[in-house]
């Protein structure tokens, strides 16, 4: 046999033992092969919530963010009461550390710095309009505003990360007569930006304390609890920063009408620890964690 018949006579035998490895190697590492360390998947389930929604991928969310609300939700009821005392108490000084005493890195130290400025509600006013805004929104800012915030941003989050509370303690932040119609039809609070608030009430109400057409002022009570990350900012406004991105639920209402405030140090403008307000409304929220 000459040799060009040898090969010719070749070539089938090896284009069958080629595909014949190939099936093998397809066979193999098939998702539903039975062989040693592989475990065959079952169709998942739709994610509860999400009509539609089919196949084996998973619906992953970021940490702290939560799906948005199918199914309509009931406010929870609110409770009038004729009058009510709050009793306030100064945060221990480990959870009091300014933060030019906490060894942040110089642009983190700086963009605290920048939200503590001279004019800063001019600044963070139109830095949260940019933080709440969509991606479409956000692209028609000046490009070096969003470079800017973008760096802001990046800076405020790791204070964050880096400010966990080694106590418990409740915070108050005033809101607006209309994002606390939209925080009682919804019965949740949801805030893409930083959010300030203050572990003494009166400030929150004699700055933020807007009454709404009801003749109430809305205030927000926000609990905290140790391992929480939470930013003290500043004791002139008894200041803690929130990080971005929280949502929290509603999980009850109170409207007082005479709500007498007492602390343990000078309330906001003040002398003493006693304060009193008419028409309040309390909203009580807690964090919620999707995951």
């Amino acid at each position: 046999m000459s040799a060009d018949k040898k090969t010719t006579a070749s070539v089938p035998f090896w284009i069958a033992l080629l595909c014949i490895v190939v099936l093998c190697g397809v066979l193999a590492f098939s998702p539903h092969s039975t062989g040693a360390g592989i475990v065959p998947q079952p169709p998942q389930p739709s994610p509860a919530g999400f009509p539609g929604f089919s196949g084996t991928a998973s619906l992953a969310l970021p940490d702290n963010v939560c799906p948005p609300v199918i199914t309509p939700i009931q406010p929870p009821a609110e409770e009038g009461r004729g009058s009510g005392t709050i009793a306030l108490t100064r945060p221990p000084a480990a959870d009091r550390v300014n933060y030019t005493d906490r060894g942040f890195s110089a642009p983190v130290e700086a963009s605290v710095a920048w939200w503590m400025s001279p004019g800063f509600m001019d600044n963070t006013t139109e830095f949260r309009g940019y933080e709440r805004t969509t991606a479409e929104g956000k692209a028609g800012y000046p490009e070096e505003h969003r470079i800017f915030f973008t760096f802001i941003e990046q800076s405020l989050d790791t204070a964050e990360q880096q400010s966990q509370l080694m106590h418990g303690m409740t915070l108050f932040r005033g809101i607006s007569p209309s994002v606390a119609g939209t925080v009682l039809n919804t019965s949740e609070y949801r805030e893409p930006a930083f959010a300030s608030t203050s572990y003494d009430l009166t400030f929150s109400l004699d700055a933020f304390g807007q009454r709404g057409p009801d003749g109430y002022r809305n205030m927000l009570v926000l609990r905290r609890s140790p391992g929480d990350h939470a930013l003290y900012i500043n004791e002139d406004e008894r200041e803690y920063l929130l990080p971005r991105g929280m949502t929290w639920s509603v999980v009850s209402v109170e409207d007082v009408q005479n709500l007498s405030v007492s602390a343990d140090f000078p309330l906001h403008n003040r002398t003493t620890g006693s304060a009193s307000f008419d028409r309040v409304r309390l909203i009580y929220l807690t964090e919620k964690r999707c995951r």
